[in-house]
């Protein structure tokens, strides 16, 4: 039995795709912050969840939403990252299915609920 080779994922080709997320999720953060508000950051937060955090993550830290609260900022990574422990529940329990995944998939929620709360504290600050 012959294993296929797996890709380096370092290569040119991922390095590229991370670079074109990368900077269309800082156009969507801009763009989203200067239309609609903070709020509306939360919202992309929470969409940029089900796909990938990094770029969006990324872009926060590195200062890519001027005029933004340190406090606003981690809410807004809090929010993404537990909309994206929640679609990995829901990858857990709709792929593997069964009792075998379902206190994974229960972790997973508990530890998006704590998040999204520890993020409506920081908001309430």
């Amino acid at each position: 039995m012959q294993v296929a080779a797996s890709g380096n994922p370092l290569e040119l080709g991922a390095a590229a795709i991370f670079a074109l997320l990368f900077v269309a999720v800082s156009l969507a953060t801009v763009l989203v912050k200067s239309q609609l508000g903070i709020s509306g950051l939360y919202a992309l937060a929470a969409i940029v969840g089900i796909s990938d955090v990094d770029p969006f993550v990324l872009n926060l830290a590195q200062g890519g939403v001027a005029g933004v609260e340190n406090a606003a900022l981690a809410a807004a990574i809090l929010i993404a990252a537990s909309s994206n422990n929640i679609l990995k529940a829901a990858y857990a329990a709709g792929f593997a299915g069964g009792k075998a995944t379902a206190a994974s998939a229960a972790v997973l929620v508990a530890v998006a609920l704590a998040g999204f709360a520890a993020a409506y504290g920081l908001i309430m600050q």
